[in-house]
């Protein structure tokens, strides 16, 4: 049986609704709907599916099922043929990171440990579960034991688990770290670490609607202003503040310009410290706003050295506007030095600039240099 067919069960033997269970469950009607159609299972151990568990429990001590407790409810649950529970969920996720830091061969390995190429690709993938999770691991760690004997390998290895060459340069002390390693729940706790961040952008992904968010920020009553605005020639900003100021400063003079000619933008801009004041979010989304309504295309340029919580902050942002498809992302591939970020915190490009002079100046001022259309604007 599959989750979603224990989950309908429950909600047919209690008679209850969906909404009753999302309410006491705490999980969004978005996320739970894809838990009935099978769209998505909640991992074990999280708040979903400890939330899921305790609404059933909840529900059936209401009605007078006594026997349906919580323990019994989740131990329904992890006997469900498509749920990974939580430390096979760790080796899965351990092995992947094994394959891919180690650059292992994979048909090479299947041939050695004697097992089939498209199961291990089911168990990577985690549409199946090893029979013998014990054995796999051992095989695994046998044949990177054997494998891996090089010196390099070795310094590879060592990094990979976290200990020092020495203590791995014996084929069995390899054999008996890889083992312990697999099984260990580091991927796990990191994942628990960053869970928090992507759960909560994964729910207002699946609660988002695109009308309800152009009502919401009422973009189909904006009109774009027509007063004339004209930047300096030139203008330095200074620090965090100042450059939030220039953004704002830009979207306008592009806004209250008459060019209708693509707009480029790039900035690595901390997305935390700018999220940290209240005004300037909703200032930014705004000028965007304006900027899309009046029609104008933008080519952005995204900065993906950032952290997880930079990332998420970005994506919430950038969603709703990348469905106007008005926008075409880019992202910097392969930057060979840092000289370029040293001088620049952002780059904006846009007809209204065209025409200006330039000059060069240190991070956190602008830098304007004339070109065919329209301006770079470096800060």
């Amino acid at each position: 049986m599959k989750f979603c067919e224990q989950l309908g069960n429950y909600i047919e033997q209690l008679s209850c609704t969906a909404k009753e269970l999302c309410e006491l469950s705490g999980i969004s009607p978005s996320t739970f709907s894809r838990y009935r159609s099978g769209e998505r299972i909640p991992e074990i151990d999280t708040v979903a599916f400890d939330g899921l568990c305790n609404a059933l429990e909840a529900v059936a001590r209401e009605k007078g099922y006594g026997d349906m407790t919580r323990e019994n409810i989740k131990r329904a649950f992890l006997d469900c043929e498509d749920i990974i529970p939580a430390d096979r969920e760790s080796m899965r996720q351990n092995f992947n990171t094994l394959i891919s830091a180690l650059d292992i061969n994979i048909k090479r390995m299947c041939k050695e440990i004697n097992y089939d190429v498209s199961t291990v690709f089911r168990i990577r993938n985690g549409t199946r579960k090893p029979a013998d999770p014990e054995r796999f691991v051992a095989a695994i760690a046998g044949f990177t034991a054997r494998e891996l004997r090089t010196p390099t390998e070795i310094s590879a290895v060592a990094q990979l688990v976290g200990c020092n060459e020495s203590d791995i340069e014996d084929v069995s002390q390899r054999y008996e770290v890889i083992c312990k390693w697999l099984f260990s729940d580091h991927a796990r706790q990191s994942r628990e670490i960053k869970s928090g961040g992507i759960e909560k952008f994964l729910d207002k992904l699946d609660e988002f609607d695109l009308n309800e968010y152009i009502k919401a920020i009422r973009f189909d009553e904006m009109k774009v202003p027509a007063l004339p605005f004209q930047l300096p020639v030139s203008k330095s900003y200074f620090g965090i503040k100042e450059m939030m100021e220039s953004e704002l400063d830009f979207l306008k003079a592009t806004v209250l310009s008459r060019s209708n000619e693509p707009v480029i933008m790039y900035s690595d801009m901390p997305m935390k410290e700018m999220a940290d004041d209240p005004e300037f979010p909703k200032k930014w989304m705004f000028g965007m706003a304006l900027m899309l309504k009046k029609g104008l295309h933008l080519c952005q340029i995204h900065d993906l050295d950032r952290s997880l919580d930079d990332m998420m902050l970005g994506l919430e942002s950038w969603i709703p506007m990348y469905m106007t498809g008005q926008i075409a992302p880019y992202y910097l591939k392969n930057v060979q030095n840092n000289a370029f970020f040293a001088f620049t915190e952002g780059i904006r490009c846009s007809g209204s600039f065209r025409g200006s002079r330039g000059r060069l100046s240190q991070r956190g001022q602008i830098l304007s240099h004339q070109v065919q259309k329209g301006a770079w604007i470096l800060s």
